[in-house]
């Protein structure tokens, strides 16, 4: 036996649900012989009985007219943070399977973030919690509804006698009317209850700073279409911003290098976003250094304004001097800066993050009225509920309350405050002094488990409700699936507790769409959202207000050691740590550093090697009298004396992929929220930092490590053939440059290639529309099945994934460039994988693809060494292999049916989703037509925010395809090798200002 045949599936490698049962090398156990012995008696047994229904499999009894094997597309919402992305969900047989936007919704107009992609993951996770349990002197006993039903009644009936008065509920923010209306009557039924909204990531500080400039609460609205200069001030706005998408796709369409007035973007930031990632000019600075920036941007544009503004839009106070505001380039960026934001008058945009604090707000405020740009470039709506307390302060009350015996019930739905609730407000102490507790969530995570009762909370994709989105859209949720566990939603267990006997269904529709008839309720449905919900934009008008003096601290160039900023974010990928037990996500790389599965502190080069702090060693940070040891990542771009450390790892009680202590399955990453009190949600600005030099490995995908000097000299020399850039100036001047910048001979086949067929599938890359947000990854591991590998075999260099997003920074290390590049089998003409294979499981097909022949590869690897490229995954291990065992019924119905699962042994890579090039061509020709332009659209197209990826048919000179791979910022990655790709890249365009001298290009 080899020791392959031994090892089949290596410790530490995970799948999409965790680590793999170890079977004995035959794939059959003892245990499994005798499930398939006990289930064949059984049925012996059966025969003459009648079959029992087995809900847990769609369709055993198929509605009529369905044909088997079909999809179908429902639209459907996920709230996340009290807002709703509009989704649409594709449904196998009674299944869904694949997550995508909603091409219907005005924001996301069919792009689809990472997140909300991986969300249907977690509805088929082993994990998700599937029953009831009871805790009795710290044992955990299963339960059902039948025996939790009336014994709620009688504590409600109890509660109801008093007036609710030792009830109290602790909730995510929703923006559901369903949910509102509920809440009204419970607050009738029970007048002294309380209610508490809980969530770790807030947008408080937002709307605090609309009241100060507005004296009302106020969501701003920006409109990056309308603009000529977007200004991004510690804000993500294509990333953590809820309207990221649509964000992302009007920069795309205005970063046009074919329009007369390209869109120029200036980011000021702590670490690198993707914002700052594709600005023109990109200032790094630490986050409470924002606020001297902005005072003094507000005396540069009054300075050299030279009209006469309301008292209402003048600076109220002095703007300060010195210090960082000093430094040439910081001078330069605010003067030249200034000079455009005044040139483009009522063309320009000013965004501010959540984590900034109200003054800033309120100034971005100031200054988006002084230029005009109100009513233009942003509008505002009203706060749906602007009154609501701020979340930390409403949490520590309720502590206080709970510590000193007022709460005799308590009711948790959704949230997990024992885990992220503020380090200084305990609320796992507190919890012990409720005699009663019950939480209600999708998984019996760390507050679950710290309650008397945890109940099972129905997925999002089992469940009726309604959000609002960013733009005030009401969204609806409607089930995709029965749910296949006995669950429940929020709504269902709100509507329990004042005595509501109408389903979720009627809830919603009596909240959403009172009124309307039963054609408009399905059209509602249907499209997802209820027309013309949107509330009327506004514009309005700015109060005087003053903003509190600066600290001298703010405008150091490096606070010493114990002096630092510690800046306290949430994940990209696992947010505040509701995914982390979600391995797609886990396994995606992060945008900037590559790193998967866990978190690490962010060092700037400079305030690293002031330190003594290397990359990939463990260090030390103290706030005041907490501590974490958790490992150092050196960032280029990272702003000196900031130390940024991603939330939501670190946990005890995730599941078998995030961590899970009491099954002895190691947390992934550290736990930023010991560091988070309530006074430094956000922020602290007395940070300790000591380096043990203990070496920690990280698991990234590009690996500074390997990168001796040579191959970093021989990078430097080809980057600017293999990622082209230019600068807008020399694209106008020269618009074929960049198509002709590689010189190489003439070249020449030592064969000849047959006729191109009548269909030519291929695909272009727009570089400059290109923000690395990892949608495209998450896409495609959802649509082909793609394997998780886990965090051992990462390090190793064995991930899986089909597309991937490279990543270069060129510069200096502490101003950096970032480019990104995603990168696929590039499905060559010419491929040199089919040169070599010996058993020809490579081949070419007549459109064109570089097909794959799974039961033909015997695992050489020589088309991975002759790949150029290096887009070839070998599956070293049966990373399904789990699936295939008994009572993993629930597991394999997430799996794509249209797309073979691997097994290992084999090579695999990207397909263009022959499976959807297939489906559009027997359904065209089943109509009796030819293929549409755009009809076939790869998982990653479809998805991507901003439009960057294009497929379609190269031989149809008219698709938009072929149009973009005549254009003259075209070109064709190592074409000098004559391989032919099918994929072309569109040159990288930079629109620096030209009076600056922070040229980008």
């Amino acid at each position: 036996m080899s020791p392959l045949n031994q090892n089949e599936h290596p410790d530490g490698a995970h799948a999409h649900f965790g680590p793999r049962p170890k079977d004995d090398a035959s794939g059959f156990s003892r245990r499994r012989m005798l499930q398939v012995m006990g289930a064949s008696l059984a049925l012996a047994s059966a025969s003459s009985c009648r079959w029992e229904a087995e809900e847990i499999l769609p369709f055993q009894k198929r509605p009529e007219g369905r044909i088997p094997g079909s999809t179908r597309r429902f639209a459907t919402a996920l709230e996340c943070g009290g807002f709703a992305s509009s989704l649409l969900v594709t449904s196998y047989d009674g299944r869904p399977i694949k997550i995508e936007g909603n091409p219907l919704h005005a924001l996301d107009r069919g792009a689809c973030s990472a997140r909300s992609q991986a969300a249907v993951l977690d509805l088929y996770d082993p994990d998700h919690s599937r029953g009831l349990v009871q805790k009795f002197e710290s044992v955990a006993y299963p339960r059902t509804w039948k025996e939790f039903d009336p014994f709620f009644a009688g504590v409600l009936a109890a509660q109801r006698a008093k007036g609710g008065a030792g009830l109290r509920v602790v909730a995510e923010p929703s923006s559901s009317a369903t949910l509102a209306a509920l809440r009204t009557r419970f607050a009738a039924a029970f007048p002294q209850a309380k209610w508490v909204a809980w969530e770790a990531i807030s947008r408080t500080s937002e709307l605090a700073g609309a009241r100060l400039a507005f004296g009302k609460p106020v969501r701003t609205l920006p409109r990056v279409e309308a603009a000529r200069t977007l200004v991004a001030l510690d804000c993500d706005l294509f990333g953590e911003h809820p309207a990221a998408l649509a964000n992302a796709r009007a920069f795309a369409k205005r970063h046009d290098p074919s329009l007369p007035d390209v869109l120029r973007v200036w980011a000021a930031e702590c670490t690198p976003t993707s914002v700052g990632a594709v600005a023109d000019h990109r200032l790094a600075l630490r986050v409470e250094q924002v606020l001297p920036l902005m005072l003094a941007l507000e005396q540069r544009v009054h300075a050299k304004l030279g009209v006469k503004v309301d008292a209402a839009l003048q600076p109220s106070s002095p703007a300060p001097s010195g210090g960082f505001l000093a430094a040439a380039d910081v001078a330069s960026f605010l003067d030249h800066l200034a000079d455009e934001l005044l040139q483009h008058r009522g063309e320009s945009l000013l965004v501010v993050g959540r984590r900034q604090p109200a003054a800033v707000h309120a100034l971005a405020h100031r200054l988006n009225a002084v230029l005009g740009n109100a009513g233009r470039t942003v509008v505002y709506v009203d706060e749906p509920e602007g009154d609501r307390p701020e979340p930390a302060t409403a949490l520590a009350e309720l502590v206080r309350e709970m510590d000193g015996g007022a709460v005799e019930c308590l009711v948790v739905l959704g949230t997990n405050p024992v885990y992220d609730a503020p380090a200084d407000v305990d609320f796992r102490r507190a919890l012990r002094k409720v005699p009663l507790s019950i939480h209600l969530g999708d998984y019996r995570h760390e507050t679950g488990r710290a309650c008397t009762w945890h109940l099972p909370r129905a997925h999002m994709l089992e469940s009726w409700g309604d959000a609002v989105s960013w733009d005030g859209a009401r969204c609806t949720t409607q089930p995709l699936i029965d749910p296949i566990f006995p669950r429940r939603t929020p709504l269902e267990l709100t509507a329990q507790m004042i005595g509501e006997v109408a389903t979720a269904r009627d809830l919603v529709r009596a909240a959403v769409s009172p009124n309307a008839s039963d054609a408009e309720w399905q059209r509602t449905l249907h499209d997802g959202f209820v027309a013309n919900s949107a509330p009327a934009t506004s514009v309005p008008v700015v109060a005087r207000f003053d903003v509190p003096g600066v600290q001298p601290r703010a405008l150091e160039v490096e606070p010493a050691n114990g002096k630092l900023e510690l800046v306290l974010a949430p994940d990209p990928r696992v947010y505040d740590g509701r995914s982390a037990n979600n391995s797609w996500l886990q396994e995606t790389p992060d945008s900037l550093t590559k790193m998967t599965w866990g978190n690490a502190a962010f060092f700037a080069p400079a305030t690293a090697k002031a330190l003594g702090v290397k990359d990939a060693t463990l260090v030390k940070l103290k706030v005041g009298a907490r501590e974490l040891e958790c490992a150092a990542c050196v960032v280029p771009g990272q702003a000196t004396g900031a130390v940024t450390l991603y939330l939501g790892y670190g946990r005890t009680a995730a599941g078998v992929v995030g961590g899970l202590e009491e099954e002895s399955v190691e947390t992934v990453g550290f736990d930023a929220y010991r560091l988070r009190t309530a006074a430094t949600l956000e922020t602290a600005l007395d940070l300790t930092v000591e380096a043990t030099g203990r070496a920690y490995p990280l698991a990234r995908t590009t690996d500074p490590a390997v990168e001796d000097a040579i191959g970093e000299k021989g990078r430097e020399e080809r980057l600017h053939e293999l990622l082209r850039e230019t600068t807008l100036a020399h694209h106008v001047a020269n618009p074929h440059g960049e198509a002709h910048e590689g010189h190489h001979p003439a070249l020449e086949s030592l064969w000849e290639h047959a006729e191109p067929g009548a269909v030519r599938w291929g695909m272009a890359i727009d570089l400059n529309s290109c923000i690395g947000c990892n949608a495209c990854a998450v896409a495609c591991q959802a649509e082909n099945n793609v394997p998780v590998v886990g965090r051992e075999q990462v390090m190793r260099g064995r991930e899986m994934a089909w597309i991937r997003i490279d990543r270069y920074f060129t510069g200096s290390e502490d101003a950096p460039k970032v480019r990104f590049q995603p990168l696929t089998c590039q499905h060559c003409e010419s491929a040199p994988c089919e040169q070599v294979c010996p058993v020809a499981a490579t081949t070419h097909s007549a459109e064109g693809l570089n097909d794959m022949v799974y039961n033909r590869c015997i695992g050489t690897r020589y088309c991975a060494n002759n790949c150029p490229f290096k887009v070839r995954r070998f599956n070293f291990f049966n990373y399904h292999k789990q699936v295939d065992a008994a009572g993993s019924e629930v597991q394999r119905m997430l799996y794509n049916p249209e797309v073979t699962i691997r097994h290992r042994g084999v090579m695999e890579k990207c397909t263009f989703c022959v499976q959807r090039i297939q489906a559009a061509k027997i359904r065209a020709k089943n109509e009796g037509r030819t293929l549409a332009d755009g009809e076939v659209v790869s998982a990653c197209a479809q998805t991507c925010p901003t439009e960057a990826i294009v497929f379609g048919d190269l031989a149809d000179p008219k698709s938009r395809v072929a149009r973009l791979h005549g254009e003259g910022r075209a070109y064709k990655m190592l074409a000098e090798l004559n391989i032919r790709p099918r994929t072309a890249y569109l040159a990288k365009v930079n629109n620096p200002n030209p009076a600056s001298s922070q040229h980008d290009g």
